[in-house]
């Protein structure tokens, strides 16, 4: 090593010394080794030993990094000091949140026990708790896959709460309530579950299956919703018609946007088209399924509006709009085909 990065060594530790509030002899006493041989690296004489080196960064409260380079790493300290203090919050947040639910559930149950002599509102807390639990502390615990665990503990807890509830005061309400909850996180986290945990080979049908999960949902959800408000019969009657027309057209539009062989912009017309098909057949049909009326097409006069004619109006319009959007994209679809052909026959 040359004489110049022995100088700038030897200020360093010089400096990191001084820093430490240590005497030369102080310093060969931490580290065991001689006074003269402190003297001696501040000096820019020598250097130590690579099996000194980490007793003596040690000794500096310094990186060996620093030591090596003779220069204070400003951003690793603060990069340290940040990790230092996020563990530091970490930390406090497990031991305060924790204290208190630990607090919550023993007041709970002994005012519980006191009062009633037995469990009973308790595990309504207890599920309470849980859920906090599950939404604040229970991240901080897991290493892999921080926001499923919290999703999952909450869900659980959810449930235990609620069938407290239910098993305690009864009111009926916890099959709908669950189907309901069901239904929203299966809607919005099922994509996401496909996704974060399927093969490679499942993935690439993520949205196929998302949408057979929300179809068993809906369909559910339709079924505990009518049982429970005592008009079970017009699940098949009526919502289940309903849903399939309304999931026809989801499941037709999503394999032909997914698995039809031609390009996206003739994927997104015949989209197009099926959605002109699904607003010009399935409302005559929601009538028929409302009224027992024939089977027809809503009338419609676009120079008319009124009560006779706006639903059939509104209808027409959406189904212009996107068989004229279903012409555009074709068109667009095709400019790349002349383009090219135009180049091939110009070369």
């Amino acid at each position: 090593m040359n004489d110049m990065h022995k100088g700038d060594f030897g200020r360093f530790v010089a400096d990191a010394r001084r820093r430490a509030q240590l005497t030369q002899r102080e310093l060969a006493a931490r580290i065991f080794v001689t006074e003269s041989a402190v003297s001696k690296w501040e000096r820019g004489l020598s250097y130590p030993d690579i099996a000194t080196l980490r007793s003596l960064a040690g000794a500096l409260q310094v990186t060996e990094g620093e030591l090596v380079t003779a220069s204070e790493d400003r951003r690793g300290r603060r990069d340290a000091r940040q990790a230092r203090s996020h563990r530091r919050w970490r930390a406090g947040v497990l031991i305060g949140t924790s204290a208190v639910y630990a607090a919550t559930l023993l007041a709970c149950l002994v005012v519980n026990l006191s009062v009633q002599h037995t469990l009973s509102w308790s595990w309504i807390v207890l599920g309470a708790v849980a859920l906090a639990f599950s939404l604040t502390t229970l991240p901080l615990l897991v290493r892999r896959r921080r926001g499923w665990a919290a999703l999952a503990g909450a869900l659980v807890s959810l449930a235990a709460m609620l069938g407290a509830v239910e098993l305690l005061y009864g009111g009926g309400f916890y099959r709908v309530t669950m189907a309901s909850v069901l239904l929203g996180a299966v809607l919005v986290w099922g994509p996401l579950l496909v996704r974060s945990f399927g093969t490679p080979g499942l993935r690439r049908h993520a949205a196929v299956l998302a949408l057979a999960a929300d179809t068993v949902a809906l369909l559910l959800f339709l079924w505990l919703v009518l049982d429970a408000t005592g008009q079970g019969a017009w699940f098949g009657v009526f919502a289940l018609p309903v849903a399939a027309m309304v999931l026809g057209i989801a499941w037709s539009v999503t394999l032909v946007l997914r698995y039809l062989p031609v390009g996206r912009l003739r994927r997104a017309a015949v989209a197009l088209v099926l959605g002109a098909a699904f607003f010009t057949a399935v409302p005559p049909a929601v009538d028929v399924l409302l009224t027992g009326a024939p089977y027809r097409f809503r009338p419609f006069d676009l120079l008319r509006w009124e009560s006779a004619t706006i639903g059939g109006n509104v209808n027409a319009l959406v189904v212009l709009t996107m068989l004229a959007g279903a012409v555009v994209v074709l068109a667009l679809s095709a400019v790349p085909e002349r383009t090219g052909g135009g180049a091939r026959r110009a070369s």
